[in-house]
């Protein structure tokens, strides 16, 4: 929490590379006002090569366009995903930020 604030002071956004805190302690990404954060599940959470990875977008950031990032098949709104429209019309969420692969949850 003290590093979120810290970066907001100063106008920057907090992310967060989690893969040694997930399934180790306990984390309040929403309630610490993390901007985003990612993980993979193949250490504390025990799931092997292949695992799948994780991410948070803060709720602040779910219907932003500002936001760079890499826009893909599945982060680009489901109803119009394939009609090649521009600009990127990203989905709501964290689910905007999807890439090229469908996800299995």
């Amino acid at each position: 929490q003290q590093i979120t604030s810290a970066a907001h002071s100063v106008g920057a956004m907090a992310g967060f590379d989690l893969a040694h805190a997930v399934g180790n302690v306990p984390l309040q990404l929403h309630d610490w006002g993390a901007d985003f954060a990612c993980w993979c599940t193949y250490k504390y959470l025990n799931s092997g090569p292949g695992g799948l990875a994780g991410i948070f977008v803060h709720e602040r950031h779910g219907k932003s366009n500002d936001l760079h990032r890499f826009a893909g098949w599945w982060g680009h709104n489901e109803g119009t995903r394939f009609d090649m429209t521009k600009p990127f019309d990203a989905e709501e969420g964290a689910k905007g930020f999807q890439l090229s692969n469908p996800p299995i949850l």
